[in-house]
């Protein structure tokens, strides 16, 4: 089951709701000047749309967005984010104190046959390329869900979940 609402693009007011099995969104037909929205179906469980929950599944709408982007960079996982951090940590302290112990540099290096002044040096790299890429997502992330909660009424709450990825160069198809 899917549920939508259309609305008037320039008040972003309600003009009217439906639902119905997967795809019937699609039949849907409507003038210009008006936007639809799927919803879940809490949002309009009652006579009035409950606009906290489309705020917070525009939250999690973003969230997700947000790590798909994140995803088209990094390998997903936690354990693999966990050794990420740890080899950037190795990496870092090898660079400062060459006797520092690297368990995971020491395993790549010698994976990949090369050195782990080599391997410390393109971890740092990458690690320090990550964090604009990382702090851009992040901001546009969050502005996002601080525009979702102030946003006022259903298409004001539809335009703010609207996140422009395509400013993250080489990030968005």
């Amino acid at each position: 089951m899917e549920h939508w609402i259309i609305y008037d693009l320039a008040s972003g007011e309600e003009l009217w709701r439906g639902g119905g099995s997967v795809g019937s969104a699609a039949q849907q037909q409507f003038s210009e000047g008006m936007g639809m929205v799927m919803v879940p179906a809490q949002v309009v469980r009652a006579p009035t749309l409950d606009l906290d929950a489309l705020r917070a599944a525009s939250a999690v709408k973003i969230d997700d967005e947000a790590e798909l982007i994140r995803q088209r960079i990094l390998t997903p996982g936690a354990g693999q984010a966990m050794t990420y951090q740890r080899k950037e940590a190795e990496a870092r302290a090898w660079s400062v104190d060459n006797d520092t112990t690297t368990p995971f540099l020491t395993a790549e290096a010698g994976a990949r046959g090369m050195t782990i002044a080599d391997l410390a040096a393109e971890i740092i790299e990458l690690a320090d390329a990550w964090v604009a890429i990382g702090a851009a997502i992040e901001g546009l992330r969050m502005g996002a869900k601080a525009a979702v909660g102030r946003a006022g009424n259903l298409g004001a709450i539809v335009a703010a979940g609207k996140v422009d990825w395509s400013i993250l160069n080489g990030t968005q198809s």
